[in-house]
């Protein structure tokens, strides 16, 4: 990639994301967000079909919309309800199918995994902004993205310039451990100063534990990520986003640090 496509994408895409989430109401941003899971989950599941899964298109991405428009209307009864639906209509679906019975079992079972992968993750990062009153739902989300995207980038420019020691070299070559603590610290110093900045209404220990919880799920995330991409033999999910991938690229420490968020403030009932 060049070099300076990854900045120029970010330059491009971070102030239009914050207008969006300051400005409009919030299901302008939710839905944003409900069509890069949509396309994350296409992205995905096109990537099962390269290693010979029946995995369907459209139907899958549909389901992720309905999945999160229930999660985030009823909250977490539609989550559960719309979780239920996918893990009954998707299967069902394929005794319509003239492949039928060929290639059933692989590609449902990579269709609901997708579904409720994107579906559960994506949905517990809209909730950052809709369970706080307003507008301490905006200061909590942005708070998340600046620890998210500043520890991201922390690791990347550590890892480039600092990394020798390979953190998991089977399943993502180009990590390192070095870049591993550059994330971890960018983490704690963006969310010390993101709190202090946007006057977000936590103690300091909470403050410190949810940079603590994000600097681990965050590196997992895109771990997790790497590892369905070693798996059927591509870089990038796709090439949607010049220098950055695909959606799922973009995304998969976005979201999958979400729940763990979520979870840590709602145990602690802040929220």
């Amino acid at each position: 990639m060049a070099r300076g496509q990854r900045e120029l994408v970010a330059l491009a895409a971070i102030p239009l994301l914050a207008a969006i989430i300051i400005f409009l109401p919030p299901w302008a941003f939710l839905s944003v967000i409900a069509a890069a899971a949509a396309l994350a989950c296409d992205e995905l599941l096109s990537m099962a079909r390269g290693i010979g899964l029946a995995a369907g298109r459209w139907l899958p991405m549909v389901l992720v919309v309905t999945l999160l428009a229930a999660a985030w209307i009823f909250g977490a009864p539609g989550l559960a309800a719309g979780t239920i639906a996918v893990v009954v209509v998707l299967p069902t679906v394929r005794l319509s199918d003239p492949r039928s019975p060929s290639g059933s079992l692989g590609g449902a079972a990579a269709e609901v995994f997708a579904v409720l992968y994107l579906g559960a993750t994506a949905a517990c990062f809209g909730w950052l902004l809709l369970w706080p009153e307003h507008p301490h739902g905006i200061k909590l989300l942005a708070f998340y993205l600046l620890c998210i995207w500043v520890g991201d980038s922390g690791a990347y420019y550590v890892g480039r310039r600092f990394g020798r020691h390979k953190m998991a070299p089977r399943t993502s070559p180009n990590k390192t451990l070095e870049g591993l603590a550059g994330g971890i610290l960018a983490t704690f110093a963006a969310a010390a100063l993101a709190a202090w900045v946007l006057r977000l209404d936590l103690p300091s220990a909470h403050v410190a534990a949810l940079a603590a919880v994000l600097a681990i799920a965050a590196p997992v995330g895109d771990l997790v990520e790497s590892l369905f991409k070693r798996d059927s033999g591509v870089k990038d999910s796709s090439s949607l986003l010049p220098g950055h991938g695909g959606l799922l690229d973009r995304t998969d420490s976005l979201f999958f640090a979400a729940p763990f968020a979520v979870g840590y403030l709602v145990a602690t009932g802040l929220l």
